[in-house]
């Protein structure tokens, strides 16, 4: 036993240390070019004003950043996080390639088997997403240009987020009915209240308080004995 213990603390020293170089790798990068750019060019930049305009997209996206990556943890696990940070897309690629990853391999997210399969979903789909962006912007955007931008086709194009989003979760509420009915029913009632305007502007300040209600919801079915807990198995 101690030895599974060590060989996963040792696992997750080693994931979150390179997680953490790449990821201050990777920001120096993004940051270096309109750096570079603006000295190159000796572009005046008025630090107060940029502070200003800085200050309401922090506020708007910090808290989205906090509780998406907090949410994503318990799924993907950290080197998933880690991944999904440093190459983005996350909603509409990489969290549906590791769930598909796990369905596909049999195991469960959150697991220790489900983190490695994430990671190399994750991986792969990124990898493969940079190829059919570079072979998209060489020949392909030529040829399917007029097809997308088709009127017949312009709604079903518009709308691929949408379906690819319910794909991936379906499978999920089935799996998890119980558990899925309190958020379910909560984003469905606050969408007819407020607004799915409203619901998509302030998405980042409401998914708090409908993870408190899961959490709740959850928690007093298992009081009840209406909810389960399923031992993990050695290794998972």
């Amino acid at each position: 036993m101690s030895t599974i213990q060590d060989d996963e603390k040792k696992y997750d020293d080693e994931i979150n240390l390179l997680g953490r170089v790449t990821s201050i790798i990777t920001l120096i990068l993004m940051f270096s070019i309109p750096i570079v750019i603006t000295l190159w060019h000796k572009i005046p930049v008025d630090f107060s004003t940029t502070m200003v305009a800085l200050s309401g997209m922090i506020a708007m996206f910090a808290p989205a950043a906090v509780i998406e990556n907090i949410s994503y943890y318990a799924v993907i696990g950290a080197g998933g996080v880690y991944l999904c940070s440093i190459t983005g897309n996350v909603m509409n690629m990489k969290l549906p390639s590791a769930i598909s990853g796990m369905k596909i391999a049999n195991v469960e997210p959150g697991s220790r088997k489900g983190d490695i399969i994430s990671i190399l979903s994750i991986g792969t789909s990124s990898l493969v997403t940079m190829l059919i962006l570079f072979l998209g912007m060489i020949v392909v955007a030529r040829l399917l240009a007029p097809l997308l931008s088709h009127p017949v086709l312009a709604a079903g194009f518009a709308n691929v987020m949408p379906a690819l989003l319910g794909a991936v979760a379906m499978p999920m509420i089935i799996r998890n009915w119980k558990i899925a009915l309190a958020p379910f029913f909560v984003s469905i009632i606050l969408c007819l209240i407020l607004g799915v305007w409203f619901v998509q502007r302030y998405q980042s300040f409401l998914l708090p308080g409908i993870m408190i209600i899961s959490l709740a919801a959850a928690y007093g079915m298992y009081r009840k004995g209406m909810l389960s807990v399923k031992p993990a198995e050695k290794g998972e």
